[in-house]
């Protein structure tokens, strides 16, 4: 398979698939548009590849499934080749389904065939290896399906073609005003692909450097993919319910008897549950990731604000009374045929980086500005109350995830209270082992050795500080006095409890702590993402005494910067590289988009603004000390990010999970288009002119500096550069008089 996805696609109305079949050397495009409520058509066209034999056979296999209990339809075999279903179901009513043949000059006719089935109706997601099976029947020929029509709940409808081909699937609700045939099909696909069109040129159009139709191109592909990936997701999952006091972790070799207890979890399912959620790879993670799902949203905001709403909303339906979400949704048997038996249990102790909470601050923000926004249609932007009711309702729901986070990540602060500190809020992620922290959604990123059950992690209070953050805008928003004083007092706390626990003076970096011989507080530092999270969340403030250093550890190729884009981990830490090498050295996008975010944000903009930005705004004219070096970095990070994630699309055809911090090949999970679609807002965000040179390594050629630049001279030298250009015609002026 050379490669394989959407081109375009709205969830509102539609879009367009490929499929470059090298094996069966074939060509496939889909086009699907939602005509009317209720119905919908599906063209697919197909063509031979240049190296297909003449007379090339294409067997094409549809098949349509009604996973209701008791529900049914019936399928007939037409002439012409045509085969025609129909059926009732729920709110739709009565349908028909039409599969037609487009013959013409450059298309042939079909030999079609149709086999219906009944089989349970928990069963109808394993169409595929029912398929297989019904090939391999007695009463089948070799590749050809029997042609039994009929009544039942699963249907495979057969096309065999020689050459190119092209057919339709029109799905017709009775109760739908407007009739469907492929005359209105193919008005539908022409405008939902010149909406698409439009749509994206408003919303994300590539600015400079990459104003190209290729980059063009390369963004809507990777949006239509995150925004394809999106499915409703049905069934029962599985947890522990023992509630282990083993699992809070207080005791030295904690990891070992929580291990031991979990092989004796006593796991119970619940729901059925449903949710509505992007997915990380619709192949190969089809299903929600917590931690992913925020950073997937952020994308969908600025496309469909209600869209993006409506997947929140579901999310935190799946909270239980206690607050808990769980990271990864594994629901019925279909999502957990897609992942090992180890992991398809969840622990109600474990927590996930809150990223939702990002994408309510981001909502709030287009309600406090609508006219920022030009996505689709919203109801919640035309209507404030509606946008109030929202945020009312999910309110609660927030501090109960809030609270619960606290209460079950909280970390043991007794040996850090040192005199002259004040410190008050300390985190860590629960589900430590000694290789891992799954729980961080940084895997094998390296953590203290041995762990130690009063070990505090700068990410897990960072996202609690983040956590405050929003929670204290949401109250200010809808006037809850009370918990705006609560939550400013909370944030606070973090910001003070980030430098006073986590700063390591000697590292110039924030690090993780742990309890050294038994007694003191120890900073362990692996320079990596960890070390960037209170800048990436906000929590680092613009004169802070330690946002030079934070730049030096982004600007450093001996450390993070690469020409790729920012490593995980420094290529000095012992680790870069090693064992599963995960997290601990490969680039990735999410965190390099908050990086990037943050560096225009708090160094060049008010954060409410962020998103009002514009090309033609002069970024130059705002204030900061280290606007100069935040402008480098940024042109130059963005540039770097997405010339590799292009690079590695137009060479293999996919988006990436992660890219080599070596080379930046793509690796890990190919069609990769979850987090890596952020290259569409970054290929978005404005371009910054007049910055340093770049030398070969990708490094603005000012870069680094060790130390941070002496404020003092700093303030001289911008005092002189403001008298000479203030004052520049009178000096020239009397250096011609004298002359």
């Amino acid at each position: 398979m050379a490669a394989y996805g959407w081109t375009s696609y709205d969830t509102r109305t539609g879009g367009s698939h490929v499929v470059n079949d090298t094996g069966n050397r074939v060509d496939i495009i889909t086009h699907f548009s939602k005509i009317t409520p209720g119905s919908w058509g599906l063209r697919v066209k197909s063509s031979p590849r240049q190296d297909a034999a003449s007379l090339q056979q294409t067997s094409i296999i549809f098949y349509l499934g009604i996973e209701s209990a008791g529900a049914t339809m019936n399928c007939e075999s037409k002439l012409g080749g045509n085969i025609v279903c129909s059926g009732r179901i729920g709110h739709l009513g009565n349908y028909t389904i039409l599969i037609m043949d487009h013959q013409s000059d450059d298309t042939s006719a079909s030999r079609s065939s149709v086999k219906s089935l009944t089989i349970p109706s928990d069963n109808i997601w394993q169409a595929k290896s029912i398929l297989s099976d019904e090939l391999k029947s007695p009463s089948s020929q070799v590749g050809l399906l029997e042609n039994r029509a009929g009544q039942g709940n699963l249907h495979f409808v057969q096309k065999i073609f020689t050459g190119a081909f092209e057919f339709d699937v029109l799905f017709s609700s009775h109760a739908s005003p407007e009739s469907l045939d492929s005359e209105v099909l193919t008005k539908g696909i022409l405008k939902g692909l010149v909406g698409f069109e439009e749509h994206f040129g408003k919303v994300y159009a590539p600015q400079e450097p990459f104003k190209s139709t290729v980059h063009a191109i390369f963004s809507q592909h990777l949006l239509s993919n995150l925004l394809g990936g999106i499915g409703h997701f049905y069934g029962e999952s599985s947890f522990d319910a023992s509630s282990a006091q083993v699992y809070a972790e207080t005791d030295l070799k904690f990891w070992e008897k929580a291990t031991a207890a979990r092989a004796h979890a006593h796991v119970e399912d619940a729901g059925p549950h449903e949710l509505f959620s992007t997915v990380p790879s619709r192949p190969f993670f089809p299903r929600g990731f917590l931690w992913d799902e925020g950073f997937h949203l952020l994308v969908v905001l600025d496309w469909d604000i209600d869209l993006a709403l409506e997947i929140v909303s579901s999310w935190f339906e799946l909270m239980n009374e206690d607050g808990w979400i769980a990271r990864e949704q594994i629901l019925g048997p279909e999502g957990r045929s897609k992942v090992p038996p180890e992991f398809q249990v969840q622990y109600p102790h474990y927590a996930n980086p809150p990223t939702l909470f990002l994408v309510v601050a981001a909502y709030v923000q287009r309600l406090e500005k609508p006219s920022s926004y030009v996505g689709a249609p919203s109801q919640y932007l035309a209507d404030v109350s509606l946008g109030r009711s929202f945020l009312r309702d999910i309110f609660p729901k927030l501090k109960r995830h809030h609270q619960w986070f606290c209460r079950t990540q909280a970390g043991n602060l007794t040996r850090y209270r040192l005199p002259g500190t004040s410190i008050s809020q300390g985190y860590r992620w629960r589900g430590r082992t000694p290789q891992h922290t799954l729980t961080s959604g940084l895997d094998d990123y390296p953590r203290a050795q041995p762990p130690h059950p009063e070990e505090l992690h700068v990410d897990a209070l960072s996202w609690v500080g983040t956590m405050a953050k929003t929670l204290k805008q949401l109250s200010v928003f809808l006037r809850k006095e009370q918990d705006e004083k609560n939550f400013a007092i909370q944030e606070v706390e973090i910001a003070r409890s980030i430098d006073d626990i986590h700063w390591s003076e000697p590292d110039q970096a924030y690090c993780d702590t742990t309890i050294a011989d038994g007694t003191k507080p120890k900073k362990v530092c692996h320079k990596g993402y960890v070390s960037f999270l209170p800048f990436c969340l906000g929590l680092t403030s613009q004169d802070s005494p330690h946002l030079g250093a934070i730049l030096n550890l982004i600007q450093d190729p001996e450390e993070l910067w690469s020409p790729f884009g920012i490593r995980s981990l420094s290529i000095r830490d012992k680790y870069f590289g090693k064992d599963e090498d995960y997290w601990r050295g490969p680039i990735w996008i999410n965190i390099n988009y908050m990086i990037l975010e943050r560096l225009l944000v708090s160094l060049y903009l008010r954060e409410a603004e962020f998103h009002l930005l514009t090309e033609k705004q002069e970024l130059a004219q705002q204030p900061g000390l280290h606007r100069s070096r935040a402008g480098s970095i940024y042109t130059q990070l963005r540039l770097n990010l997405v010339n590799t994630v292009f690079n590695a699309w137009n060479e293999t055809g996919f988006a990436w999970e992660q890219y080599n911090a070596n080379t930046g090949k793509g690796q890990r999970t190919q069609h990769f288009t979850g987090w890596t679609a952020l290259i569409v807002k970054i290929l978005a965000m404005p371009h910054i002119a007049h910055i340093s040179p770049v030398d070969d390594t990708g490094l603005p050629s000012e870069a680094i500096s060790k130390d941070s630049p002496d404020p003092q001279l700093y303030i001289i030298a911008m005092a002189l550069s403001f008298f000479l250009y203030f004052f520049r015609r009178r000096l020239i002026k009397l250096w011609r008089t004298f002359v």
